[in-house]
């Protein structure tokens, strides 16, 4: 399927590395405006210069208040509106739950579900019909890990706000959809997959037997965006490898029955 977005006007969040800067590749591939905002400058530069058409970029901290309304007025003034909203900022920290502090519970929060409803909320003005908004959730938001409570909150908390925006938006032709990738390749994980016992567990427990890659929730990504996706509404892909649907007989210590 050669999915195309000539013209359209795309914000993707969290887009200097990894899932998101794999989102702004495929987008601008497909023919979108593509503006970058992360509040990891010298990535941005990066990812703008290995992008196949035009874009635009800010270096916004989701910490800061106002960020949302700055990233749309930002987009806005570059592109003339917004079509496509892709919300991929996020933090992954852990701690176990005796050491979880409230400070960092919230800033997880702050980060990865105000940071996505913000700028959602500041681009609705501009969106309309056939407009797309995909959010990058977790399949740790139905399948948890130690430490991640505050994590798993949070991604728990994105597919919700998905559905409940979806139904209030979706009257006026504006999709909201989410996507929950397993375990990928990308700078978030790079550490834990350096050490081979902590990578042997990880590829252990995916049904298809390795990492994905980023390019892989691009795609997904790009399809929720555009026309092809034009029934889907609400809805929470898993891009994840089996890992939340399926039993992997390698995953050490389970069974079917357990």
């Amino acid at each position: 399927m050669d999915i195309r977005l000539d013209g359209r006007r795309a914000i993707v969040t969290g887009a200097a590395s990894g899932i998101g800067a794999a989102i702004a590749q495929s987008l601008s591939e497909s023919g979108a405006l593509v503006f970058l905002t992360d509040r990891n400058a010298a990535g941005l530069k990066t990812v703008a210069e290995s992008l196949a058409g035009p874009s635009a970029q800010a270096v916004v901290d989701f910490m800061d208040d106002d960020a949302g309304e700055r990233v749309v007025a930002a987009a806005v003034e570059a592109f003339g509106g917004v079509d496509i909203v892709i919300n991929c900022a996020g933090v992954l920290e852990t701690a176990p739950f005796g050491e979880m502090t409230a400070t960092l519970f919230d800033r997880i929060m702050k980060i990865n579900v105000r940071g996505a409803y913000t700028v959602t909320l500041a681009a609705f003005p501009y969106l309309s019909r056939g407009s797309a908004v995909v959010n990058i959730a977790s399949g740790n938001s139905v399948l948890a890990s130690p430490g991640g409570s505050a994590y798993a909150t949070s991604k728990g908390a994105l597919v919700s706000m998905t559905r409940g925006i979806a139904a209030d938006l979706s009257p006026m032709g504006i999709r909201v959809n989410c996507i929950c990738p397993g375990p990928i390749e990308t700078p978030l994980l790079e550490s834990a997959l350096a050490d081979p016992e902590i990578n042997a567990m990880i590829v252990n427990a995916v049904p298809a037997g390795r990492v994905g890659l980023a390019s892989e929730i691009a795609a997904a990504a790009t399809f929720l965006a555009s026309d092809a996706a034009s029934y889907m509404y609400g809805a929470s892909i898993n891009v994840d490898g089996g890992t939340t649907a399926v039993w992997s007989p390698a995953a050490p210590g389970t069974s079917p029955e357990e």
